[in-house]
């Protein structure tokens, strides 16, 4: 399938066993933006390892390209709780709720942000 405008959304179901649907399509003048998901996959390894400046770091520069992007924001709070960054967490964590109600949900048994469970911001975001 080829699809012109990398704006557009499609969605396809192979209804044949054994089917592969292979999609091409970007712009000419330039490459497609780095995924949103490619900048948490790259601060897992310093997030495991304890280094949550790291992963802060590596995570923020996804906000460049993609500033409202739910998942970023959401990690983005997490490695900030485990930092010690409450503010920034919680700033982070507003933003990721704003753009997906989800992160409600994700929030709610989240281990990585229990240092701010208790703050009132926390309560007013996830009830």
């Amino acid at each position: 399938m080829f699809v012109p405008d990398v704006t557009t959304t499609r969605s396809a179901v192979a209804v044949e066993p054994n089917t592969t649907a292979i999609v091409v399509g970007a712009p000419a003048d330039r490459p497609l933006p780095v995924s949103p998901f490619e900048y948490w996959f790259l601060a897992e390894r310093p997030y495991r390892q304890g280094d949550y400046q790291a992963a802060v770091e590596i995570a923020a520069e996804g906000l460049e390209q993609w500033p409202d992007h739910p998942v970023i924001h959401y990690q983005l709070a997490c490695y900030h709780a485990l930092a010690g960054n409450s503010r920034q967490a919680l700033d982070h964590l507003e933003r990721a709720v704003a753009a997906d109600a989800r992160a409600k949900e994700w929030a709610a048994g989240d281990s990585d942000l229990d240092s701010i469970r208790d703050q009132p911001r926390f309560a007013a975001l996830s009830a």
